[in-house]
């Protein structure tokens, strides 16, 4: 997975209406797991050998028809994991300036509706991960060796940009974070010419 992929976002701009959205709105290292090794895709194929293992044991005996009835759980599982659960969760900022209305909607949380006159600033932070235990990354670096996998750099320091959006108040709220800065400064120009500010 490359760096454009893990970052993406969709910006559209117009006169009088902005849609932003993006699934890279969390500013965290994540796991040592290479992305390219652990994704929703391999979480959705583990999962779905727990309905695999329940057919094929429930038909007991032998035969064609209880393997077939496995591979067919682990296909709708397969399907269902992914489709539903393990699925790409989006972050989307809507702005229209006919109605002065902003609407966030961030997984997992309530949506949030504010006016663009509560907009006080946006802004692209740089912020940096450190690893904690080097001699940890360190060692699996070494696992990962041994079984022919190499997982370079795991002991150094992270950086990611970030877009703020900061309401009248104080309070405020992060609507982007990637590792490429020009996609945080691209994102912060472009809602600031929009908002005029």
């Amino acid at each position: 997975m490359t760096a454009a992929a893990r970052d993406f976002f969709d910006l559209a701009v117009s006169e009088t209406e902005l849609r932003f959205k993006t699934a890279s709105y969390k500013a965290d290292k994540g796991s040592v797991l290479s992305p390219l090794i652990y994704s929703h895709d391999l979480s959705a194929m583990l999962a779905s050998a727990v309905p695999a293992a329940a057919a094929f044991v429930l038909l007991g005996g032998a035969g064609a028809a209880r393997y077939g009835a496995a591979v067919a759980a682990y296909a709708a599982g397969f399907y269902i994991f992914r489709a539903f659960v393990f699925k790409k969760r989006y972050l989307t900022l809507d702005m229209e300036k006919k109605t002065g209305i902003a609407l966030l909607s961030v997984p997992f949380k309530e949506k949030k509706s504010f006016g663009i006159e509560e907009i006080e600033k946006v802004e692209a932070e740089k912020s940096a991960f450190v690893p904690e235990n080097p001699e940890g990354l360190k060692r699996v670096e070494e696992i990962a060796l041994h079984h022919h996998t190499v997982l370079p750099e795991l002991d150094k320091p992270v950086e990611f940009y970030s877009v703020r959006v900061q309401l009248k108040g104080g309070q405020g709220f992060l609507i982007y974070s990637g590792r490429e800065a020009g996609a945080a400064a691209d994102i912060t120009l472009k809602i600031k010419e929009f908002l005029g500010i």
